[in-house]
């Protein structure tokens, strides 16, 4: 394999992906790859998002942090049983004093099991189970090892993170971290995903101040590097006690879909402190703001012609829209629902890409390996060779059905895997 290897090492897309791209662009029905609902998630390892709040304890040395993990559907196996389908995981959280990871603060183990009716639920990307845990330490840095273990397919992925447990009342002036709500939610649920377009959050945070009552102001911004909308207001605020609570109202409508970082900053006179989350929008049906609708156009290089795309990018805001919209109808031979469900699973294509295959400059869309899963899905076999003496790390894509193969070498070991050979199975 070696000399494999070193023989590929500078070739670039072959005639296949060409291939690939020509079945597209006559209609990306029939080149839109689907794969068995037995090899779902088996290829990569189980995933999971999670956030940590850490807020002050009024009259206490100790500070306090609230944990939350979640697990979607979508990124856990499930398997058929007689009462529908069925997950079942382990999630493990260690919290350390050293960064060595020796010296063992807080352990738990919680074993969950997942039972759904149907397999259009086990793809969910809005559906989840939640871990929550309550950690009370004294202040100070520490070192936390969260763990996801996939019983249905043995693969397990792991997160180490610093975290500092904050000494709020020892400061003139602090933040604590920020909890996110959905404002049409009455569940009372943090959230991270907001799953509706309903155009305001809360932020919900603490600020510790030594020498109150007095005033302060509040700096509010949120950016995102996939799209040029933002939020940006600063406002003046009056704190009455020492330990004060607020839930500030943030209004998201004017944001396209993306991945969000909320920047809260307060100040006053000299003293300042600051705290960060993040939160994503999910994409809409049909997009919404003029960003989003830029940013649904981008990939569609992969599926048709750049008079096509220009074509799109021509127009007021809502010509355009239509131009869109009518680009898919086209290639479901008019038929609206199979259109809706076309260009739900293209992007949805593009979301996987941006979160598991994101290396270099550039989004993962861009990137070889986002490619080929968007146009071909998801593969039936995935090889993954770590890093050795005579070669750098690469993977074999196999796509059986299909009778392809495709090779990504992550030449400098940076996690950009560049597609280096595709070639015809026997």
């Amino acid at each position: 394999m070696t000399n494999k290897i070193n023989r590929i090492a500078l070739k670039r897309i072959s005639a296949v992906v060409l291939f690939g791209l020509a079945a597209l662009l006559s209609g990306c029905g029939s080149g839109l790859h689907s794969f068995a609902p037995d090899v779902k998630n088996t290829l990569f390892p189980p995933r999971f998002g999670f956030f940590i709040i850490n807020y002050p304890l009024a009259n206490s040395d100790s500070s306090e942090s609230i944990l939350y993990a979640r697990i979607r559907y979508d990124d856990v196996v499930f398997e058929r049983t007689d009462s529908g389908f069925s997950s079942h995981f382990q999630f493990s959280i260690n919290v350390f004093s050293d960064k060595e990871l020796t010296e063992i603060r807080y352990s738990k183990i919680l074993d969950r099991r997942i039972t759904v009716p149907t397999y259009a639920m086990t793809n969910s990307i809005t559906a989840y189970d939640t871990v929550e845990d309550k950690l009370t330490l004294e202040p100070g840095q520490y070192y936390i090892v969260l763990k996801l273990y996939d019983y249905n397919t043995d693969h397990t992925s792991s997160r180490e993170i610093e975290h500092r447990f904050k000494d709020f009342l020892r400061s003139p002036l602090a933040i604590s971290d920020v909890l996110l709500y959905d404002k049409s939610d009455t569940s009372g649920v943090p959230v991270d995903v907001l799953k509706g377009r309903t155009g305001t959050i809360l932020a919900d945070f603490y600020v510790t101040m030594q020498d109150a009552p007095a005033r302060f102001s509040l700096h509010a911004v949120a950016k995102s590097i996939e799209s040029p909308t933002t939020i940006d207001t600063t406002l003046e605020m009056r704190q009455a006690g020492s330990v004060q609570r607020y839930k500030l109202p943030i209004d998201t409508r004017g944001l396209a879909a993306g991945t969000y970082q909320l920047k809260l900053e307060v100040k006053k006179d000299m003293d300042e402190s600051s705290s960060q989350t993040t939160f994503r929008i999910l994409r809409s049906s049909i997009p919404l703001v003029p960003a989003e609708l830029d940013r649904e156009i981008e990939p569609l290089i992969y599926i048709t012609t750049s008079g096509e795309i220009a074509a799109m990018n021509t127009g007021t805001f809502q010509e355009r829209r239509e131009k869109f919209l009518d680009f898919w109808l086209r290639r479901a031979d008019n038929n609206k629902e199979a259109a809706d469900a076309m260009r739900a699973e293209f992007y949805k294509r593009v979301d996987f890409a941006n979160q598991h295959f994101e290396g270099g400059l550039s989004h993962g869309w861009r990137s070889d390996r986002g490619r080929i899963y968007i146009i071909y899905g998801q593969p039936d076999q995935v090889e993954t060779h770590d890093e050795d003496f005579s070669t750098p790390p690469y993977q074999i894509w196999y796509y059986y059905n299909l009778k392809l193969e495709f090779v990504f070498l992550d030449e400098f070991g940076t996690g950009d895997y560049r597609l280096v050979q595709s070639s015809q199975l026997d």
